[in-house]
């Protein structure tokens, strides 16, 4: 999976809110969870991890990795500025949020662990849709193509171009079977 990008604030799920302070942010479960408001990016930031490391995120996905441990961001990091009773209950719902999906989480990791062949038989239907879905875009690009070509779309040299007349000699030649080889036309 390719590294997070970072927002302009140079963290990752920081972002600067209008009035000048720092909202935190991080996605849970397909849902953004709000972290809370702070007065600092860098306080953002220690927010972000400490969610991340309770969701047990890898470290390339934080931003202080240096840190070692849960309790080691928990310690570092400070409360977010709660300046109404709404913003209060959307910092509790959010630590909600962030308690069942930590479950979730962990539940998932140990019936992966407890049903190897599930998790493959999973793995195994993916592959197969993936290859499936491959294969009818390429039908699809091929039925367009043979439609394009069959309008005189297919091409936008004309008769008298030299590129026309360099690839009608190229695919000719290559279409060709040489003396060497062995083709086998029963079908």
């Amino acid at each position: 999976m390719a590294p997070r990008r970072r927002s302009n604030t140079g963290f990752i799920g920081v972002r600067l809110r209008p009035a000048g302070h720092f909202a935190a942010e991080i996605t849970a479960g397909g849902t953004r969870v709000w972290l809370g408001t702070f007065y600092t990016k860098e306080a953002a930031a220690r927010a972000y991890d400490v969610a991340a490391w309770r969701f047990g995120r890898p470290r390339h996905e934080m931003n202080f990795p240096e840190v070692r441990s849960l309790t080691e961001a928990q310690s570092l990091s400070t409360e977010p500025l709660l300046r109404s009773q709404g913003e209060a209950r959307r910092y509790r719902s959010g630590q909600r949020r962030i308690d069942t999906t930590e479950a979730d989480e962990q539940f998932m990791a140990q019936w992966r662990r407890d049903h190897p062949g599930a998790v493959e038989a999973e793995r195994a239907f993916w592959k197969d849709k993936q290859t499936y879905r491959r294969e009818r875009r390429a039908g699809k690009r091929q039925r367009k193509a043979k439609a394009e070509y069959a309008k005189g779309e297919a091409s936008t040299w004309g008769e008298n171009d030299e590129h026309w007349s360099w690839n009608l000699t190229t695919t000719a030649s290559e279409d060709t079977p040489s003396e060497d080889e062995d083709f086998d036309f029963s079908d």
